[in-house]
């Protein structure tokens, strides 16, 4: 079976510029990093201690960051696991295979199948493990996908599965995947409450820890905890189809108290999360692997922690699709560097990155991009215009300044927000005059996306601006400039 020919980049584009990834120069001459993939679930990106959050104490996330970049502006393809999960693993927006949200089967072509991540860096000649979380598709399951060995623990056996496997002896390098579930259990938080719900042990008792705390040792609510003036209706109308998670009833139900015990139990949940990831760093080191091995972390989505008066994900505003990202590879990337400029899209840019230190080709439909020159400092490394995300009620465009959102139904379908001098996303501009210039600007970014990234879905519902038309849009800045 072939790749449809809707899902490649037009030729032309292709021939300009794609450059073949070239086997890629280490600390030790001659020899290709020890790559290792940390991700977690449902941690968004203020939720680290470097990241100036008062409120809890990420020391192994923290030491990563000053041993090498932190990228502040990082976020999902899609702020859901499973189809967040899928972008990651193929390079690919999960909606191009039908998946746009948990529960929806992938339609995976087989070259896709066959240029995984997991296939792509076994076939480079790494030994390969995957650890914990899955939530893909079948055929990604990662003993279909291309890795060695596979431990389904998500929490207390991964960690030390994952250091065995690390610090094997071998004559090839390894790529491990640590897949952890936490600070995901934070769903649980509401069930917590609710004795006729089902919880789970650990989340009970950090509820009891929290409700026994007086309330100056608690998080505060968040600055934007309030539900703004003009906020699409699609977010309400999505909590109320929402029927597994209890997001749907924790806007109306929770006060402030139960708000700040909510962010109290999901701090605790990412400082072990933490901690288990601490182990795996401190293995690397403790075993004289650490200077020729590449860590990147990130996460599949965020939790909107109180933003709002929303938990859980699933929406477009900054606690649900900003995500941390952090690289680190001593004498390599240079140390405690935090990159606020680049727009960094983890479902693309992933696979892309880890290729490109394996010295491994990547398939050239990929629109995403490696991140190798940014995290290397390379002053030459293009910046791209704009970042989509995607997810059932509608898309969402992130460009230098400003984000833009609109919506498959309801009255209100769009939303511009400033984050520059409104980082709380409170105030949508969308309907006041003196930003239509803005919103038709990035109305017609996003008719590129569409037309580059062949998003039929969107094609339906998206507004095309009154004065976009084709010239114009191919004027506009390639989203994938400075691929390699």
């Amino acid at each position: 079976m072939s790749l449809p020919s809707t899902l490649f980049i037009p030729l032309i584009r292709a021939i300009a510029t794609l450059v073949l990834v070239t086997v890629s120069t280490c600390a030790f001459a001659g020899q290709r990093p020890n790559i290792l993939f940390l991700l977690t679930d449902q941690h968004h990106a203020r939720m680290l201690s470097s990241a100036g959050n008062p409120f809890l104490k990420t020391h192994a996330l923290d030491t990563m960051a000053k041993s090498g970049i932190r990228f502040a502006r990082a976020y999902v393809s899609n702020p859901v696991c499973s189809p967040s999960r899928i972008s990651m693993a193929t390079g690919m927006m999960a909606g191009r295979f039908g998946v746009f949200t948990n529960g929806m089967k992938a339609t995976l072509p087989a070259e896709v199948h066959a240029n995984s991540l997991g296939k792509l860096i076994k076939g480079g000649g790494y030994d390969t493990f995957y650890g914990g979380k899955v939530h893909m598709s079948p055929e990604l399951s990662p003993l279909k996908a291309g890795y060695d060995e596979y431990c389904r623990d998500q929490r207390g056996k991964l960690p030390e599965a994952c250091i065995e496997f690390m610090t094997k002896e071998r004559d090839k390098p390894f790529f491990a995947v640590a897949s952890f579930i936490n600070p995901h259990d934070i769903c649980f938080a509401y069930n917590a409450r609710q004795p006729d719900r089902k919880s789970m042990a650990l989340v009970d008792d950090l509820y009891r820890q929290a409700q026994a705390l007086p309330a100056d040792q608690l998080p505060p609510l968040p600055d934007n905890s309030a539900i703004p003036a003009l906020e699409p209706d699609a977010i309400e109308a999505n909590l109320k189809l929402t029927a597994v998670t209890p997001a749907k009833l924790i806007r109306k139900d929770y006060n402030d108290r139960d708000w700040r015990n909510y962010r109290w139990i999901y701090c605790r949940l990412t400082e072990r999360v933490d901690a288990q990831i601490g182990k795996l760093l401190d293995a690397l080191k403790n075993n004289g692997l650490e200077e020729n091995t590449l860590v990147i972390f990130t996460s599949d989505h965020g939790d909107m922690d109180g933003s709002h008066r929303l938990a859980s994900k699933n929406v477009f505003y900054e606690n649900s699709v900003g995500v941390p990202f952090i690289m680190q590879y001593k004498g390599v990337i240079p140390a405690g560097v935090v990159d606020d400029k680049n727009l960094i899209l983890n479902g693309l840019d992933v696979l892309p990155t880890i290729c490109d230190y394996a010295g491994v080709p990547t398939p050239p439909y990929l629109l995403g991009r490696t991140i190798r020159p940014l995290a290397e400092g390379l002053a030459s490394a293009a910046r791209r215009p704009y970042i989509v995300a995607e997810n059932n009620t509608g898309r969402m465009l992130r460009s230098d300044r400003y984000k833009y959102c609109v919506y498959l139904e309801g009255v209100i379908r769009e939303s511009l927000v400033d984050l520059k001098n409104d980082p709380g996303e409170m105030k949508n501009l969308a309907a006041l005059p003196q930003y239509q210039p803005v919103l038709n600007k990035h109305r017609a970014y996003l008719q590129q996306w569409i037309v580059e990234s062949n998003d039929t879905e969107a094609k339906a519902f998206a507004i095309v601006p009154d004065w976009a038309r084709l010239p114009f849009l191919e004027s506009l800045p390639s989203f994938p400039p400075g691929r390699r």
